[in-house]
């Protein structure tokens, strides 16, 4: 005899939905938590990456363990709203640093293991030419 404690196929699948739903938002609200403390962290540090004598010298890294890339580019957009409404747009850029990108080598720990890192500096004062359509 069979026991009646199994579960059907579908209980299962309606099981397996559920607890990737809970996974899901549970990576989402780290996530968001993750990106609460970047922006916080960015905050700190616009004075003085604004107040450096020149843009080689106001390079810092805003010393978070970022994940992935795609956590880094969720973030960097958390951090440029907060630059934006906190006026300091115009004067700093926030960026991300990739390990297979860079010329520049990481920061922190977290950055040399992960290749990522989320960085700010003063905004160039020569403008991006883009190259012309054909």
């Amino acid at each position: 005899m069979e026991e009646p404690s199994k579960l059907s196929k579908s209980e299962r699948k309606k099981a397996r939905r559920r607890e990737r739903k809970a996974a899901e938002a549970a990576g989402a609200q780290a996530l968001n938590t993750l990106a609460d403390v970047a922006v916080e962290r960015a905050l700190e540090l616009a004075p003085e990456v604004a107040d450096s004598p020149n843009r080689n010298s106001s390079e810092r890294v805003i010393d978070v363990a970022v994940p992935t890339v795609d956590a880094a580019r969720f973030i960097l957009k958390r951090i440029n709203e907060a630059l934006s409404s906190g006026e300091w747009l115009d004067e700093i850029e926030a960026w991300v640093w990739e390990f297979d990108t860079s010329t520049r080598d990481a920061l922190t720990d977290a950055g040399a293991e992960s290749g990522v890192e989320l960085r700010l500096e003063q905004v160039s004062s020569v403008p991006f030419m883009h190259p012309p359509e054909r």
